[in-house]
């Protein structure tokens, strides 16, 4: 293992972030066009990124998270900054970009689905001469998520992984949704990642079944602890050839208390990460992680539900 923080600018987990403010609209949301103008019910402007939710999650549990990315020189940016500032996550790696305008998300939000219109702007900004070896000299491990967004990281990320593995820093890989449906590239990362964390839909288009228990086992036969997500219906550990389920029964949700599900499957990555560098078994990961998911659903956006709970060696859950 990479050695714990020693300074200031040191943390337990970097992670690129895919820099953008979330616009969330709710109420009657689906648009019709010809020029008719509809009223909605409310919108939160928040904090966006998988990696921003991730990192910001990770530092409300207690661990010291960073991100690596830019923003524009712009209101949003000034938001941005200001926000996982104020949650307590490191910005140092964080650069004001002189032409891009920082990236942002509009989530057209219902109770059970969402729809999101994206402009890139700084999310894919980060280029490869942005991560230099030294960097993994500041943390324990690497979380890579929005994989099929930061574009411009595509053909680097398979050298930067066994770069960490060569150095002892563990790695959690959430790909998010590919845009393409394509899923290039994934199954040549898996061998050097420790934790991959996808949600159902993920974890089937990718292993090409329709069944998630069989495409759970055939990902993990690449290597990594498989961790799949399953929404209301809780989450599935694949370790080898064995499996360990987490109903949801136990830590559930009503309908009538979700505001909405953005964010949830990133604050869920950061339980599970924060309590495994922790020493904690699966059963004991997959809790956190699933108390941080069904928290953050009783707020608009990834950010404002977040479990604020932090756990040490000893843990809490």
């Amino acid at each position: 293992m990479a050695s714990r923080p020693t300074s200031e600018n040191d943390v337990d987990v970097l992670t690129v972030s895919d820099m953008c403010v979330d616009l969330v609209l709710s109420g009657n949301v689906r648009p019709q066009f010809h020029q008719v103008e509809q009223l909605i019910e409310k919108y939160e402007l928040e904090l966006g990124g998988s990696a921003n939710i991730f990192a910001s999650q990770f530092a409300r549990l207690g661990g010291r998270a960073g991100v690596i990315g830019w923003v524009g020189e712009d209101l949003f940016g000034d938001f941005a900054l200001e926000k996982l500032q104020a949650l307590g996550v490191n910005t140092s790696r964080v650069k004001r970009h002189p032409t891009l305008k920082t990236g942002i998300g509009v989530a057209l939000s219902e109770p059970n689905d969402r729809a999101i219109l994206t402009y890139l702007g700084t999310i894919d900004a980060v280029q490869p001469g942005d991560l230099p070896e030294a960097m993994l000299d500041s943390c324990r491990h690497w979380h890579l998520t929005s994989l099929f967004l930061l574009q411009s990281l595509t053909d680097f990320w398979i050298d930067w992984v066994r770069l960490c593995k060569a150095r002892g820093v563990t790695v959690s890989l959430d790909t998010n949704w590919d845009p393409g449906n394509r899923w290039q590239g994934v199954k040549d990362l898996l061998p050097f990642v420790d934790v991959f964390l996808p949600n159902e839909a993920e974890a089937t288009a990718l292993a090409g079944s329709a069944d998630v228990r069989k495409a759970g086992a055939t990902l993990a036969s690449y290597g990594p602890l498989v961790v799949v997500k399953c929404g209301p219906k809780g989450a599935i550990a694949f370790r080898g050839e064995q499996t360990l389920q987490l109903d949801s029964d136990c830590l559930s949700i009503s309908p009538d208390e979700i505001a909405d599900s953005v964010g949830a499957g990133d604050n869920f990555d950061a339980g599970f990460i924060r309590a495994w560098l922790l020493g904690q078994d699966v059963e004991g990961c997959l809790q956190m992680a699933h108390r941080c998911a069904v928290s953050s659903l009783s707020r608009y956006g990834g950010i404002a539900g977040q479990l604020q709970e932090p756990i040490g060696d000893e843990g809490i859950i």
